[in-house]
C-alpha cells in the first residue's frame, strides 16, 4: 500500500457516513491522552510511555479528522496516506510516519526511545494537532459553543 486509494481499495480505510459524534469522542480522548503524556514526569523509564501516549494522542485526532470526512482507518499506515493524499499535508504525513514507526519499534520490537526523542515528539505532537486544527474547526467551536450553552 502506497496511496489512499490504495488503502482504500485493499480494505484498510472503510467509507463511512460522517460521524460527528464519533469525531468529539476522538477529540476528547486525544486532549486526555496528550494531557496525560505532558503530566508523565520523563526520565529512561517513563520514556516509552510518554511516546505512546503521544503518539495515541495524535493517531486520535487524526481519526477524528478521518471520521469527518467519511472515512474509518483500519490501519495506523493508512492515516499517513490520508495526510498526504487528501489532506495535502506532506510534513505532517512525515512526521506521523515518523513517530508511527517509532511507537510500533517500541511497542513490537522492544526498542530502546532516547530522552532527546520524546522531548522533540512532547514539542512536534501539540504542534501538529495545532496544527490540523484546521479541519475540525466547524467541530470544535460547536463543541466549545454547547460547552458555553451549557454553563450559561
Amino acid at each position: 500500500m502506497t496511496s489512499f486509494e490504495e488503502s482504500i481499495t485493499e480494505g484498510y480505510v472503510k467509507k463511512i457516513p460522517i460521524n460527528k459524534i464519533r469525531t468529539k469522542s476522538l477529540i476528547k480522548s486525544s486532549e486526555q491522552a496528550i494531557k496525560t503524556a505532558k503530566e508523565i514526569q520523563l526520565k529512561i523509564e517513563s520514556a516509552k510511555s510518554v511516546l505512546r501516549e503521544l503518539y495515541e494522542g495524535l493517531r486520535e485526532y487524526c481519526e477524528a479528522i478521518g471520521y469527518l470526512k467519511g472515512y474509518k482507518f483500519l490501519s495506523h499506515e493508512s492515516i499517513t496516506y490520508f495526510l498526504r493524499d487528501i489532506l495535502a499535508e506532506e510534513k505532517i504525513s512525515s512526521k506521523f510516519e515518523r513517530y508511527r514507526k517509532i511507537r510500533n519499534g517500541i511497542n513490537y520490537y522492544g526498542n530502546e526511545i532516547s530522552i532527546e526523542t520524546v522531548k522533540e515528539a512532547l514539542n512536534d505532537i501539540p504542534q501538529i494537532i495545532i496544527d490540523l486544527n484546521k479541519y475540525l474547526k466547524e467541530v470544535i467551536l460547536e463543541k466549545e459553543f454547547n460547552e458555553k450553552t451549557v454553563k450559561e
